[in-house]
């Protein structure tokens, strides 16, 4: 062991106290000493921040949690997406059966896994199938991208960054709108979040166990979307950094970490290799006959669509666009990522310049060690991970390799569509917010002079406010406009005094977009449908968003050609919503 005055020594020679050895890789542009005293204690210690910077962060957190749980019930929409993954779940509650996955996906194969219905499971039984619990459970899990976004952004970048990425994801009507209504996609933003966080603080601290979190994160996204296993390319190519840059002593526990966290990825897919090794792979065959069909192919050209992916990918967390203001808000989205975009090549070239920090491998060893290595005379090379520039590399390169292989390798990524596609590229969001953390933060910081850092200052908080300002105009509505599940609550409610207790059943008109907004409630309150030729009661279920002449000539085209039909006469018609027209009919004998 090493006597104290030895330690002292090495802490001399090598410019790193092994007490604070984590901290002197933080970038905040300060020796790791002159953290103030009274931030020395948990957590502000623990996370090299002041106790100003962190009751920030609380106070962003609470405004974050206010957005998103104000009038939750009737927040979110609810349509056959929610009313399908309750049932679901209610199914599941009630016979102790999981599903497998869930149901197809525009690759006409499954389109998420079991472990979605797994993470909402508790809040569906403690609700007693209360939509609105689980509702609350993606919500309080979509926060956890705040703190993430700032960790992320703050250990790159410092202070500025951390607080200005957490404002923007607390703030993000896209978020906001994801985190309030029941849908697979929903998990897909907290469940990156992780994964990046978790593979960052594995570059950044040299600890291998980070590879863990990384893959529960991923894990969580993949389950969540079949399209977020695009995050694996990022993930994978940070693992081999993490190979190369290490020891070779090193290497055998990251390669035991990440086996871990590949088992952890393995096991959350067992019902879905079971069934596949049952069903001659048929999901397998289904997602790869997509990609070799020739109709799946964008008819554009590889740069242009490669330039609306870029710009929908950066754009979408920051402004809503596309799913808002589609045309008018073209220029906006455009001046947004090309303001991103800029302003990482800016920080890419000024990070560049600066020399990153010297110091020993915080996993490979004590100060002594490069005691040791210098007396003897060897070079110590200087290290790359921990500083800024580092960080903006890796930050920049994930984004690059998202955008690629999302631009390029699907086609709902690059094209405008009528329907929300947004949840194919979700998983880049977190990524977007911290690089818009860390080119605020580099115009936040001192320039050489006074001049210099005031104008950079007051183009940073313009900015800053502008991308606010835009976001507050574009929330989502208190209430969803159509309704909600209180509103279809009370439809099943209506539905069950036309029925008078007969046998009931509903047809969707436009059979794909399903019945199962309605279904589920009338479930819920112990009414089971049968077949429309078994049932008493028809409900007619018409979309005006899909079909045309609904309250008129789409139901009494089905009332002319169904043999189900026969002796039917109608009792009630009202809109459900604005756009779903129900017509209820019963069978006169």
């Amino acid at each position: 062991m090493l006597e104290s005055g030895t330690i002292g020594s090495v802490a001399g020679v090598s410019g790193v106290n092994p007490v604070d050895e984590e901290r002197a890789f933080e970038p905040d542009h300060k020796p790791a000493g002159a953290v103030p005293r009274r931030a020395a204690s948990w957590p502000a210690g623990r996370l090299a921040a002041s106790g100003r910077e962190l009751a920030c962060l609380g106070a962003i957190l609470a405004l974050a949690a206010a957005l998103r749980f104000v009038n939750l019930p009737a927040r979110g929409g609810w349509d056959s997406d929610q009313g399908t993954s309750m049932l679901d779940l209610h199914r599941a509650i009630s016979t102790g059966q999981l599903p497998t996955f869930g149901p197809l996906s525009s690759l006409l194969t499954f389109h998420h896994g079991a472990l979605y219905y797994d993470l909402l499971l508790p809040a569906a039984w403690l609700g007693s199938g209360d939509p609105t619990w689980v509702v609350a459970e993606i919500a309080l899990l979509s926060l956890l991208v705040v703190p993430i976004v700032w960790w992320i952004a703050r250990s790159i970048g410092g202070p500025a960054a951390g607080l200005t990425a957490a404002l923007l994801a607390a703030v993000s009507a896209s978020l906001i709108g994801y985190a309030t209504f029941i849908w697979n996609p929903t998990l897909v933003e907290p469940g990156a979040a992780v994964a990046f966080l978790g593979a960052w603080q594995a570059l950044r601290t040299r600890r291998a166990g980070w590879w863990v979190l990384s893959a529960v994160g991923a894990t969580v996204a993949m389950q969540a979307h079949v399209a977020a296993a695009m995050i694996a390319l990022p993930l994978t190519l940070a693992f081999l950094l993490d190979l190369r840059l290490g020891p070779p002593a090193r290497r055998i526990r990251i390669v035991a970490w990440g086996l871990i966290g590949v088992g952890v990825l393995v096991v959350s897919y067992l019902p879905l290799i079971a069934y596949e090794l049952g069903h001659n792979f048929a999901e397998t065959r289904g997602i790869l006959a997509y990609f070799t069909d020739t109709s799946s192919v964008s008819t554009a050209g590889p740069v242009q669509r490669l330039i609306l992916a870029t710009v929908r990918i950066i754009a979408w967390p920051l402004t809503r666009w596309p799913l808002v203001d589609r045309i008018a808000a073209v220029p906006v989205a455009f001046m947004v990522a090309s303001s991103i975009l800029i302003g990482l090549a800016w920080r890419l070239g000024a990070t560049s310049q600066a020399r990153e920090p010297e110091g020993p491998d915080p996993a490979s060893g004590s100060a002594a060690t490069s005691l040791t290595a210098r007396s003897a005379g060897a070079a110590e090379p200087a290290l790359p991970w921990g500083g800024e520039g580092f960080g903006v590399r890796v930050i920049v390169g994930w984004l690059l390799i998202l955008i690629l292989a999302l631009g390029l390798g699907l086609r709902s990524v690059s094209e405008i569509q009528s329907l929300p596609t947004e949840q194919y590229h979700a998983i880049v969001d977190p990524l977007v917010l911290v690089a818009a953390g860390l080119v605020v933060g580099g115009l936040w910081k001192q320039g050489r002079q006074r001049w210099m850092t005031i104008s950079r200052r007051i183009v940073a908080l313009a900015a800053l406010g502008l991308v606010l300002t835009w976001n507050v105009g574009h929330w989502p509505p208190l209430t969803s406009p159509d309704g909600g599940w209180p509103a279809a609550q009370a439809a099943a409610t209506r539905l069950e005094r036309d029925a008078g207790g007969s046998a009931i059943a509903i047809v969707p008109l436009f059979a794909p977009a399903g019945s199962d907004a309605y279904l589920y409630p009338l479930e819920r309150d112990g009414v089971t449908a049968v077949a429309p030729d078994r049932a008493t009661t028809v409900v007619l279920l018409c979309d005006s968003t899909w079909l045309t002449g609904c309250g008129g000539s789409a139901e009494t085209s089905w009332l002319a050609t169904d043999p189900a039909a026969l002796g039917l006469t109608r009792i009630d018609r009202f809109a459900a919503a604005p756009d779903r027209i129900i017509s209820v009919y019963v069978r006169v004998p």
